[in-house]
């Protein structure tokens, strides 16, 4: 029976010390990970989690774990800005792990693999979902009939033919989260009502095509969970020690009647735990009758990838959404009684001084608890990338740059220089936060419920400064 080792890089270590939103990161385990090592387990297989995301010593305990466990495989999934810190952890595997069949995953490996492979600290490319590529690999099936793989032969690329997404995701056996210890991980009150947090995905896929979206590995074409299945796994993850479950989702309402569905079963069973959905709705898809159902199964939380506040801006990244339709979702989300989130990016296609003005107006006039601010990045597998590569306006593939709040210029925009976008990075974040309306709403509402000490520590401990 082989062993497999899953990897999570030090991603939060350093990375947001010089942005303006460290304050609200979540600490949770990882959903990816669990997932894979759910497959593998169901399969007969051994499996471990290596998070070192939550390490103080990252490198010492993961070469320990080598050492201890001696695994017959190390994955590894990780973004853009992480590919030379997993080349590290691939080269540290084959160090103490003589023989060790190293594995690459996730959207940057999915979308490079041929410099991924070249590289050589990897053996093998898990190319788009990986359950049951994994689960072929590691019991030992012949390269050449696993589908959905990349390797080198020769000196050769070769890919197998191209794994069929899973249809239903029932099928998918429940995520190891067993294999975490949940003492670790702990959020501020600003990203979490309990600790620790639980990621949940109930779907995979999004139906948009926006410019810059980076989020292929799973397809456009939205696959589901069954609304039972959600509120079961839900359930599990209380027994299992979560406290608080955020369903990141690239869109939960992308079928509203199922996702009113999974609210109206979480009523029905008296889910008693608070839930979050902080990577975004569709604005064109919710209703007040919506929003009252989630408060009522105990959403406290929603996000909006707002993105922009003027309308031709956001046609210009394919964003199928207005101003005005923005507004709207926001302020039924508001009227429900739960906490409004806004994602915006600076730097768009499209975007002048004036329209980078006007998003901060238009921010700072929704009823949103928070904002988040990014800068605008070209990540490899987006069509922002591929259109801005075939005008030669690509600056730098350096992929160490590609981090959304601490990045130097890695494009060429059309209107505006680096400086200027950076700027407005720092701008959005000082207008929006320290606006004498919002400080005296939220200073009530952290009183009555007892958050105003953490408020002061996040605001004092934040870099506010460009």
């Amino acid at each position: 029976m082989s062993r497999t080792l899953l990897v999570n890089p030090p991603s939060a270590i350093g990375v947001y010390d010089r942005s303006h939103i460290r304050v609200a990161i979540t600490s949770a385990p990882f959903i990816t990970l669990a997932s894979l090592a759910g497959a593998l387990l169901e399969a007969g297989l051994e499996a471990a989690i290596a998070d070192l995301m939550i390490e103080g010593r990252p490198e010492e305990a993961y070469r320990r774990l080598l050492r201890e466990y001696r695994p017959d495989y190390v994955g590894v999934t990780f973004t853009t800005p992480l590919w030379s810190e997993a080349k590290r952890l691939a080269a540290i595997a084959r160090e103490e792990v003589p023989g060790v069949v190293t594995l690459a995953g996730g959207v940057h490996a999915t979308t490079l693999p041929e410099e991924v492979l070249e590289e050589g600290a990897f053996d093998i490319v898990v190319l788009g979902e990986g359950e049951r590529t994994i689960v072929e690999i590691c019991r030992g099936d012949p390269p050449g009939g696993i589908d959905g793989i990349a390797c080198m032969d020769g000196g050769r690329l070769v890919r197998t033919p191209p794994r069929a997404l899973i249809d239903d995701l029932d099928d998918l056996p429940l995520p190891a989260w067993q294999l975490y210890d949940l003492r670790y991980y702990r959020s501020p009150h600003i990203a979490a009502r309990k600790n620790p947090v639980g990621y949940m995905e109930t779907n995979r896929g999004c139906n948009h095509h926006c410019l810059y979206c980076s989020q292929t590995v799973f397809g456009h074409n939205v696959r589901a969970k069954s609304p039972g299945r959600v509120v079961d796994e839900m359930f599990r993850m209380l027994e299992l020690g979560f406290n608080d479950i955020h369903i990141k989702d690239n869109n939960f309402t992308a079928d509203i009647s199922r996702a009113s569905e999974v609210c109206r079963l979480l009523v029905e069973r008296g889910f008693p735990a608070p839930w979050a959905l902080p990577t975004g709705v569709n604005v064109h898809d919710v209703s007040d009758d919506f929003f009252r159902l989630a408060k009522k199964a105990g959403c406290y939380q929603v996000a909006f990838g707002i993105e922009s506040g003027v309308d031709s801006v956001l046609a210009r990244v394919n964003k199928k959404q207005s101003v005005e339709m923005i507004r709207d979702a926001v302020t039924m989300a508001h009227r429900a009684g739960i906490e409004t989130v806004g994602f915006f990016m600076m730097g768009l296609p499209g975007d002048t001084v004036e329209t980078m003005e006007e998003t901060i107006r238009f921010a700072c006039s929704l009823p949103l608890t928070y904002a988040k601010a990014s800068m605008t990045l070209p990540f490899p597998s987006s069509a922002l990338y591929r259109k801005l590569k075939m005008e030669g306006r690509i600056r730098s593939e350096d992929w160490d740059k590609y981090n959304f709040h601490c990045t130097s210029e890695v494009w060429e925009h059309e209107n505006l220089d680096w400086e200027t976008i950076r700027k407005y990075y720092g701008l959005f974040h000082r207008r929006f936060y320290f606006r004498p309306s919002f400080i005296w709403r939220r200073f009530w509402r952290d009183l009555a419920m007892g958050q105003l000490l953490d408020d002061v520590r996040a605001v004092l401990s934040n870099t506010w400064k460009d």
